[in-house]
């Protein structure tokens, strides 16, 4: 009898960490944008996702918008003779986010090793460096990760996202989320991680859309699938732009 009460207790004590378990990974992680997608016409100039959702209690977050990875080529430049900088070479990059903007709403050096590994900083486990650079001590990394920050591609920002308090074993969040000028229409991830104690709760995401639209989307068309009426039409307005300019300085030599 005692054998077969232990041997009970065991199973049910194994079932019960078989149900904790789900339970405990499947916490409510839930994310929103507005808007999904981004309509770039003449007049864009950057825009602001409003972007909102829940994560377990007692957890932070942080969002990361990230686009698909990509090959870059750089040039290298250099020093030759010791007097005359040139093109020394081309440096290689693998896996490069065409944009990574991260938040978190608290210090990321408050979020543990989860944390850090969000930061930009952390991109340096993920790109690689085909060719090494013939400059000496020269951090090719570190170039192209500034680079991407005065680009306006990448950025990071602490404690820019807003969180209630705990209720109903979730807690919401809200926050606008910066969109540079300088981004390129295509497809992107925006992504919610929730963290707690250092360690990753778990994360969502949703699709974020930006297209051309009104005249860009024209001259792209032309561009790509009418090359030769794009060409006729590019060539005819700069001599007309040429013409016009050369007009209002015989307009001024006459005064």
């Amino acid at each position: 009898m005692i054998a077969y009460f232990l041997r009970f207790a065991c199973v049910a004590l194994l079932l019960g960490l078989g149900m904790a378990g789900p339970a405990l990974a499947g916490e409510p992680i839930s994310l929103v944008s507005s808007p999904s997608n981004i309509l770039m016409d003449a007049t864009y100039d950057g825009t602001t996702l409003q972007v909102s959702g829940e994560v377990p209690a007692g957890s932070e977050v942080a969002l990361r918008l990230v686009g698909a990875p990509e090959a870059l080529h750089l040039r290298e430049k250099g020093k030759v003779f010791g007097a005359l900088w040139m093109n020394i070479g081309t440096l290689e990059f693998q896996n490069v986010p065409k944009i990574y903007l991260v938040a978190a709403s608290k210090g990321f050096e408050e979020l543990g090793a989860a944390g850090a590994s969000l930061r930009i900083e952390g991109l340096r486990d993920t790109i690689t460096q085909g060719h090494v650079s013939t400059t000496q001590g020269l951090d090719a990394m570190y170039e192209l990760l500034r680079l991407k920050v005065q680009d306006g591609l990448y950025a990071e920002s602490a404690q820019k996202i807003g969180l209630s308090e705990d209720k109903g074993g979730t807690r919401s969040f809200t926050t606008n989320l910066s969109v540079p000028s300088a981004l390129s229409p295509g497809q992107y991830t925006l992504e919610a991680v929730a963290l707690r104690n250092g360690d990753v709760l778990g994360t969502t995401s949703v699709p974020v859309r930006a297209q051309l639209i009104g005249l860009p989307a024209w001259l792209s068309h032309m561009a790509f699938d009418n090359g030769l009426l794009y060409g006729i039409l590019a060539t005819a307005i700069a001599v007309l732009s040429g013409l016009a300019i050369g007009m209002v300085f015989q307009s001024k030599g006459a005064h």
